[in-house]
């Protein structure tokens, strides 16, 4: 598989994953937090949306946003020799001008 399209692939994960743990976290937002003292009633507290009670609605965000981290390591390595590469350009940016002429794209 080329290279360009691992890297679609992977960056296509990150955007739906990235969606998916942002909506998820707006949900558990607007489903307000505890469910009151000692049985008490809150009337911000909502158990069920979508169908689906809040610890689910908590375990799929944790997942999906942990899905994000994995796919962010699996970019960073795909991406690590343009980010070392680019990083000591960078750090020797008196001597190379252009970050273009030091680095092919990636």
């Amino acid at each position: 598989m080329k290279k360009a399209r691992i890297n679609y692939l992977v960056d296509a994960f990150l955007a739906l994953m990235g969606v998916a743990s942002g909506i998820t976290g707006i949900i558990l937002l607007l489903m307000g937090h505890g469910g009151g003292y000692r049985g008490g009633r809150n009337p911000g507290f909502v158990r069920t949306f979508l169908g689906m009670e809040r610890g689910l609605w908590s375990d799929l965000h944790t997942w999906v946003s942990i899905a994000l981290m994995v796919g962010v390591v699996i970019h960073i390595a795909l991406h690590w020799n343009w980010i070392v590469c680019t990083t000591r350009a960078m750090l020797r940016s008196l001597r190379r001008p252009s970050l273009e002429e030091a680095c092919p794209a990636s």
